[in-house]
């Protein structure tokens, strides 16, 4: 079989292009399912109190993240002004947890309940991440240290529920770049690289 250089050039402009589109939608990183994990840590926070509810979410960006926990979901309760509680999904699937004291009593935030967010971790990650972010990540894969934290965007607009992105090494404060995504929409609301 034969082929001119015509063929041949168009064949491997075909498989560059290709190529060139699968990796765009390949993270540098794998972030768990806030959705899949959710249950678990709502179910572990009412075993502390019945009346428990969701303030915040930690996921961490794993690549070469030297930190086990994957998913950690922080609660609060109404009738529990001296303490909260701390929920750790590790990778190897064990749950943790940890009672958190407050001698000067609980702030109390707004609940974070399932219809405050539709974007899960990876599509937020995936909606959010710049070119700069993801170069930074696939250059940095055994020391970054990045997660993302599903919040109240306070102060700004604490109606809102957000994706905050946070992109570092291990050895760097502050990180690298911060990214603040509507959980709802994916805007990006904030950017701001170091």
């Amino acid at each position: 079989m034969r082929y001119t250089i015509k063929e041949l050039l168009l064949g491997l402009t075909l498989l560059l292009s290709l190529s060139a589109c699968n990796s765009g939608n390949d993270l540098p990183v794998s972030a768990a399912s806030l959705r899949e994990n959710l249950p678990r840590l709502e179910e572990t926070g009412v075993l502390w109190n019945t009346d428990a509810y969701l303030t915040s979410v930690k996921i961490n960006l794993l690549s070469g993240n030297p930190y086990s926990q994957e998913v950690s979901g922080a609660f609060q309760s109404p009738t529990e002004n001296s303490e909260s509680f701390l929920v750790r999904i590790e990778q190897d699937g064990s749950v943790t947890t940890k009672r958190i004291p407050h001698s000067d009593g609980v702030i109390h935030t707004e609940p974070i309940m399932t219809d405050d967010w539709s974007l899960d971790a990876r599509d937020a990650l995936e909606e959010g991440l710049t070119d700069e972010g993801r170069r930074f990540l696939e250059e940095n894969t055994k020391s970054q240290c990045s997660f993302m934290y599903l919040e109240r965007d306070l102060p700004e607009s604490p109606e809102r529920v957000v994706w905050r992105i946070e992109l570092g090494g291990c050895l760097l404060d502050p990180p690298f770049q911060r990214i603040v995504i509507d959980a709802n929409t994916g805007e990006i609301v904030r950017k701001r690289t170091y």
